[in-house]
């Protein structure tokens, strides 16, 4: 049976005893964002509800077992084992039930290619254009250069280095910012 706890309008901790695991999921989201994270851990059927409390501005969720008490702290967007000490029990309730496990997350719409002024920006394939100019990774052109180049230049296309993206000459072996030992 999943229980869930809201943190905060935006922030809810979902539960589920799932066997001999433990499903613990935190889901954020607001007006165009959202965001889950989650851990299993193997911690054996449950023995009593999970009980929170809230400590700072995160919380604590604690489920009891045949073998042991496990305790983890919510903070933020992360989630961690915490210290047995740090539960205080006079604070603690317990989770309420819910009707199912965590949300599933929609996935987002792809990128639409975006215009603004004279700037063009597509995901796929990506590419940015500014007046003349053209910057891309195109079918076999790592330097990203597709028709211009980023210097603005006669010179012929610009290459950059596949590891940092600095600006690299033709003849260079070896990336003068990062190192990078280039092809």
């Amino acid at each position: 049976m999943p229980y869930q706890y809201d943190i905060s309008p935006t922030q809810k901790i979902y539960l589920d005893n799932l066997g001999d695991n433990t499903l613990i999921t935190l889901a954020s989201g607001g007006p165009g964002q959202q965001q889950q994270s989650g851990t299993q851990v193997a911690t054996g059927p449950w023995t009593e509800l999970p009980q929170v409390v809230r400590v700072g501005s995160g919380v604590l969720v604690r489920c009891t077992t045949g073998q042991r008490t496990f305790i983890w702290q919510v903070q933020g967007g992360q989630i961690g084992a915490a210290d047995a000490t740090a539960w205080p029990a006079d604070q603690a309730e317990p989770m309420q039930v819910t009707a199912s496990s965590a949300p599933v997350m929609q996935p987002m719409a792809p990128m639409q290619p975006m215009q603004m002024g004279d700037m063009q920006m597509s995901a796929s394939p990506m590419t940015m254009r500014m007046g003349n100019m053209t910057l891309g990774k195109s079918h076999g052109n790592s330097s990203g250069a597709a028709d211009g180049n980023a210097s603005g230049t006669a010179s012929g296309p610009q290459k950059f280095c596949t590891q940092c993206g600095a600006a690299v000459s033709t003849g260079d072996r070896f990336c003068g910012s990062c190192g990078h030992q280039l092809q």
